[in-house]
């Protein structure tokens, strides 16, 4: 470019400053090569001349290191799969060829002839919604062929040309091995539910089976107590005494049972429930028991939340009973059940505490399994099933329940529960 051109593009006119040419090589310097100074008269003029010839070199070798390392660097390179296809759903560019096809054979042919045709409809649907409303999307799809991998995730995404739709994106990943394991997942997820649902079947017919010959046993023995007791050794009478014993666990254990199989197969739908009134319904029903072993029983401000009001009841009735039972001799239980929020968690935290006899640490996760038992049944009645049904309630109600204890010092049950469910509750099967 000749002096006056450069003078022409650049302004000209009076002399060029030596403000002017620092302020330039200051952008200059900053990464602006495509900046111009102006070129003036005076002697300034041919060095502001110069420094443009610089900048003009500097932006041709910018535009170039672009080319090698820009956009068409990444699109080449890519693990992941890169179309675009225009509205009519024809494809104008891939980043590379599909299995067996160059890249002639793909350029121009549908979109569809990639896909498998139980996909199209929902494919179709995508498509148009971002061409119409220019909101990116995605869907997974399987591949239209054996070779490769089988999964994709394909984000849709749409091309704009002055502010017109022309055409979509399409970006796939290789997802096979995520997609694998959710497949493994869910159907694992359905045995089990059919599992679960035959259990719950089974317990529900064994111990309607099993419940009538013992109350035949529990009826005959009542009968033989009343009307043999004279003609029974003391021999006998022992006998019929452990007899009786025997047939009243079985019938307590088959009941713990079905409490236990009904927290999934009679599960009710979450509601609003208030836990202190909970609290006062299950302390009325302990009534005896509390004055019979001079409890003290206090209660804090308690949340309400969405749960199952009877589970709700079940769960604090058996760790209330269970700070009843395990009491220390001579010295009367002393009861607390306080609650605590997390409003950034959204969950509420329930502690029951007592004063009884405890237990060690070490056991601390295995009092939740079913029969799970640390005290001869001699000398604490039960059978090992309440604390698995309070486990099974919390995670059906997508909580957790830890319980802290030490010997002779007592035990405290923490529960944290969510206060409110996003899809109105857990299901039924958990």
């Amino acid at each position: 470019m000749t002096q006056e051109a450069m003078k022409d593009s650049t302004g000209g006119g009076a002399e060029t400053t030596p403000e002017e040419l620092i302020q330039f090589i200051t952008r200059l310097a900053t990464n602006e090569p495509h900046i111009r100074c102006r070129v003036g008269e005076g002697s300034l003029g041919g060095v502001a001349q110069a420094l443009n010839e610089l900048a003009g070199l500097l932006e041709t070798r910018r535009l170039s290191s672009v080319e090698k390392f820009g956009i068409e660097a990444l699109v080449e390179q890519s693990q992941n799969m890169m179309m675009t296809a225009d509205t009519s759903e024809r494809i104008r560019f891939i980043n590379f060829t599909t299995p067996g096809l160059t890249y002639e054979q793909v350029i121009g042919r549908s979109v569809y002839d990639f896909i498998l045709p139980a996909d199209h409809e929902r494919c179709r649907a995508i498509y148009r919604k971002v061409l119409e409303t220019g909101v990116p999307d995605s869907y997974d799809i399987r591949s239209y062929t054996d070779a490769g991998p089988q999964w994709y995730v394909v984000r849709v995404g749409p091309i704009r040309d002055a502010g017109r739709i022309v055409g979509f994106t399409m970006i796939t990943t290789d997802v096979t091995g995520l997609k694998t394991a959710q497949l493994q997942l869910e159907q694992s997820n359905r045995e089990l539910q059919q599992s679960n649902r035959e259990l719950e079947s089974f317990a529900s017919v064994a111990s309607h089976d099993l419940q009538e010959p013992l109350r035949k046993i529990q009826s005959f023995g009542e009968r033989l107590r009343s009307s043999a007791t004279g003609a029974l050794s003391p021999e006998g009478l022992d006998y019929l005494e452990r007899m009786q014993n025997a047939a009243t666990r079985m019938r307590r254990l088959i009941d713990d049972l079905l409490a236990f199989a009904r927290v999934t197969s009679k599960a009710q739908p979450f509601t609003r429930v208030e836990l202190a009134s909970i609290t006062r319904e299950v302390l009325s029903d302990l009534e005896v028991a509390i004055e019979q072993s001079k409890a003290v029983v206090t209660v804090g401000e308690l949340p309400a939340l969405e749960a199952d009001h009877t589970q709700m009841r079940q769960l604090l009735q058996n760790l209330l009973s269970n700070a009843l039972k395990f009491r220390r001799e001579g010295e009367p239980p002393r009861i607390s059940i306080e609650a605590s929020l997390n409003k950034e968690t959204g969950r509420c935290s329930l502690q029951v505490q007592d004063n009884g006899i405890g237990f060690e640490e070490k056991h601390a996760d295995k009092i939740f399994n079913l029969f799970h038992r640390l005290h001869g049944r001699g000398k604490y009645e039960g059978t090992g099933l309440g604390l698995a049904i309070c486990r099974k309630i919390v995670e059906r109600h997508g909580g957790t329940i830890v319980a802290r204890s030490a010997p002779g010092n007592g035990s405290t049950f923490t529960i944290t529960l969510p206060l409110v469910h996003s899809q109105g509750g857990l299901s039924s099967t958990l």
